[in-house]
């Protein structure tokens, strides 16, 4: 160790990754040797310093290892200026631990790959004085590294990994010689991954990346047709192109990924308490064998930053992301840019745009560059996942079958809110008012919004989806094609739609559910949105009961807050208010937060899907034939799963089902008489609990019994699909005037357009060649089910507001709808 390393050694703040040493299986009863890539004394000193004030063994070896040094390097650097790689030290190294071995057949030893980062700067193809510091992929002076030391030392991240063990089992089944540099291949191998995945790959200055880009054949042949387009010559549509492509491309800067970590830090701790990461090691194991896209859930603004500071804390290179054009605000737009971004319109009008853009999109994977982006488009205002939109999809997996130097692998992620900044404009633009657009004065406003608390923030990962897999189901010979780039193939297009779906539904298995959403769903479901407070703690220990008993996936999270405190918190955030009583507080939600509380409960009501409908057969009626209970489950079960992605088949949800029923038998909520299910007499503590599970999702079957009930009223043959769809939300928007339900989405015209879709591929109604909608003999059963659950009240509301088929007089009209009424109460 050299006198100035120890000198400049003051400057290192180092954090290990992991942090669980757990995660590693070091067996600490055996010799360790931990590996570095390259040799380093810098490298050397920060193990010989942190390794064992963190607990991990160092140094400790007896006969006949004591010889061995506690630190190798794999390769080593020969040469005062041209500096070239050499390995035969570190197989030398090798050869003399498998002899030991040989020797000695108990003998065993650890080697542990381990990386030491002094900054984590992706590699610039341009731009000397930026690269001069950071870390980098190219060979470096020893100059470089100290000041390397003396410009990062105090962001150096130590990676360390699972070992190679080297037994006596392994030494016998190869030479000395091979397995010596079979180890040392793999080993680089090992660390140029873990390299990508910690500091990113080689990247470009945005003019550096302009320049490549307009130069792709491709382009340049768009570049000609827009020219003759418009009329205009050929340099003048180069520099258009060469303007929309600047408008695109990021322009990743180190010492701003720095700024905005230590900004982020201290807001995060000042705003939110901290980020939660959930389910992120088995992730952060497997990433660096892939080319990763993250694929979150979008909820708010801050899901952009939200990933990139907790993947950066963590000691991953934090992705480039698809930013919307509308934040591409001065100085802002920059900030973003460098932290990251590239930015996209919203629509693409211009065939030169979208070549560009797909081939910038391609540059980006080709290079090994992790991405992020939200294929939901825009940000969900009711807190139901969005469906997925196709084009970011389509050209990511376009651009992999073009060029797929490194497996792809999309990353769902769920983020989840206690308390939102934009809580007051979702609340406003679902009331009906115009969206603002984003500017600088809108920025400097929400600069109050430092003074609130918004709770707890958690980041599930969910389980990834492997690209490969997919394509080698619906093109086998996909290895060999060459898309282009308009071209859409019909299994391309049902192979986009299946990832996109298949993304959302893994967002929703790995749900967090915390102590506003299980307020959301009790209080929304009681009829003042009030509740007396031991009945509301009652509630809430059914719900937390049923998400661990009948867990509906095992990456589900749940707070682990008691009742109590959960409604101390919902007090604390602002959302709910206690009135004291002499017999029993009674807690309410505070005017004005009744319709963002439905956010908050539609993040979770996939989870209540099973539950909610069998409470909801027993609202009407005592008793319930447990067969048709399951048959109607299997019924509705399609017209469910794709509005709340939900992740089973037709008889996956009836297991799920039969398991929930035993769970609500083994809590008293049901009882069983032989075939039949039968609940508590109404008035019962247990009645009373029912009824509140069942209303979580009964807006959502009302708005099914809607869809049949124009269906039936208008006839077969009266209404086209639109017509259709434009009557049902009418009717729901009327009906949630009527009866206060306090939730926008129940009127969602996408959700009746789906259910409409939905109809026509359970082939219950067809179009015919006028584009009017018949029947088939399939919709009387769901429409005889949809009676069962439903209450009178709604469903007699629903036909009343019904307009009639025909011009009538009102009495007419009035009395015709009475007669169907009780046609209904009949069947």
């Amino acid at each position: 160790m050299s006198l100035l390393t120890r000198l400049f050694y003051w400057r290192v703040q180092a954090s290990l990754a992991p942090e669980d040493f757990t995660e590693l299986d070091i067996d600490p009863a055996v010799p360790v040797i931990y590996v570095l890539d390259t040799d380093s004394s810098i490298a050397r000193t920060i193990l010989k310093k942190e390794l064992p004030a963190r607990g991990l063994p160092y140094d400790h070896f007896d006969d006949p290892l004591k010889d061995l040094p506690a630190v190798m390097a794999n390769k080593r650097l020969k040469g005062l200026w041209k500096r070239r790689p050499e390995y035969q030290v570190f197989e030398a190294n090798l050869l003399t631990i498998i002899e030991k071995i040989k020797q000695n057949p108990a003998v065993k030893v650890q080697l542990v790959p381990v990386s030491v980062f002094l900054g984590r700067a992706p590699q610039k193809e341009s731009g000397f004085f930026k690269i001069l510091f950071s870390e980098q992929w190219g060979i470096a002076s020893r100059f470089r590294r100290f000041m390397s030391l003396l410009v990062h030392g105090k962001h150096t991240l130590i990676r360390l990994s699972k070992p190679v063990v080297l037994d006596a089992a392994l030494v016998e089944q190869e030479a000395p010689e091979k397995l010596a540099h079979k180890i040392s291949r793999v080993l680089r191998v090992h660390f140029y991954r873990l390299r990508t995945s910690v500091v990113g790959p080689d990247l470009s200055h945005r003019r550096t990346v302009a320049r490549t880009i307009l130069n792709r054949p491709v382009v340049r042949a768009e570049i000609r047709r827009y020219a003759q387009r418009k009329g205009i010559s050929e340099e003048k549509a180069r520099l258009e192109a060469n303007k929309i492509v600047r408008e695109i491309a990021a322009d990743y800067s180190y010492s701003v990924i720095r700024l905005l970590h230590l900004f982020f830090t201290w807001f995060w701790n000042k705003v939110y308490d901290g980020i939660r990461l959930n389910h992120f090691e088995e992730f952060h194991a497997k990433s660096p064998n892939f080319e990763v896209i993250y694929t979150p859930c979008h909820r708010s603004h801050i899901d952009y930053l939200i990933m990139s500071y907790a993947l950066y804390q963590r000691g991953l290179v934090p992705p480039h992301i698809a930013a919307g054009i509308n934040l591409n605000l001065p100085v802002v737009g920059g900030l973003l840019r460098r932290g990251g971004a590239f930015f996209i319109r919203r629509s693409f009008n211009s065939a030169l745009y979208a070549t560009i853009f797909s081939e910038y999109l391609s540059a980006l994977l080709t290079r090994g560059v992790a991405i992020e982006y939200f294929i939901e488009g825009t940000r969900s205002r009711t807190g139901r996942l969005l469906h997925p939109k196709p084009g970011m999809l389509a050209m990511t997996i376009r651009s992999y079958i073009n060029d797929h130097s490194k497996p792809l692998m999309f990353q769902p992620v769920n983020l989840n809110y206690e308390k939102l900044m934009e809580g007051a404009s979702y609340t406003r633009e679902l009331g009906g008012q115009a969206k603002k657009k984003e500017s600088l004065g809108s920025l400097f406003k929400a600069r109050k919004l430092l003074k609130q608390e918004y709770g707890r923030l958690t980041v599930n990962f969910s389980q990834s989806i492997e690209l490969d897999a997919y394509l080698d189901k619906y093109r086998p010979d996909w290895r060999g094609l060459t898309l282009a780039h308009n071209e859409k193939p019909e299994w391309f297009k049902q192979l986009v739609n299946d990832v996109g779906q298949d993304i959302m539904t893994r967002i929703n298995q790995s749900a967090h559910v915390n102590a506003i959403n299980l307020l959301a769903l009790a209080l929304l479901s009681t009829p003042n949105r009030a509740a007396d407070e031991n009945n509301l703690k009652a509630q809430l220990t059914l719900y937390v009961d049923l998400l661990q008993n009948v867990p509906y996936d095992q990456k589900i999270t749940v707070t682990d807050e008691t009742p109590a405190a959960m409604i101390e918190r919902g007090i604390a955030l602002g959302f709910l208010e206690r009135q004291t009583h002499e017999l029993g507080d009674v807690i309410r939600v505070r005017p004005g937060q009744g319709v963002l509380l439905t956010y908050y409960r539609n993040n979770i009501l996939h989870l209540f899907a099973a539950s909610s409908f069998i409470a909801m057969c027993f609202v009407n009626q005592r008793q319930f034939s447990r067969r048709q209970l399951l048959r109607l489950m299997r019924d509705i079960y399609p017209f469910v799963k794709d509005e709340l992605f939900l992740k089973w088949d037709r008889d996956g949800f009836v297991e799920y089902g039969r398991q929930t029923i035993k769970h609500l038998y083994r809590l008293d909520l049901l009882k069983s008489a032989g075939r039949t299910l039968e609940r508590h007499p109404g008035g019962s503590l247990q009645a009373g609990k029912l009824r509140v599970l069942a209303e979580g999702l009964m807006q959502t079957y009302e708005r099914f019994f809607i869809v049949i009930s124009v269906l039936k009223t208008q006839g077969s043959g009266a209404l086209t699909s639109a017509e259709l769809e434009n009557l049902c939300h009418k009717t729901a928007e009327k009906l949630s005037l009527l009866y206060e339900f306090n939730s926008p989405d129940f009127f969602d015209k996408s959700l009746f357009k789906l259910f409409i879709k939905n109809l026509k591929a359970q082939d219950i109604i067809r179009t015919d060649e006028q584009g009017k909608i018949v029947f088939t003999r399939n919709l009387n059963p769901i429409f005889d089910g949809a009676k069962k659950i439903l209450s009178r009240r709604i469903r007699h509301s629903v036909l009343y507001l019904l307009p009639d088929p025909e011009v009538k007089s009102p009495d007419e009209a009035k009395a015709e709808r009475a007669v169907s009424a009780q046609d209904v109460d009949k069947s």
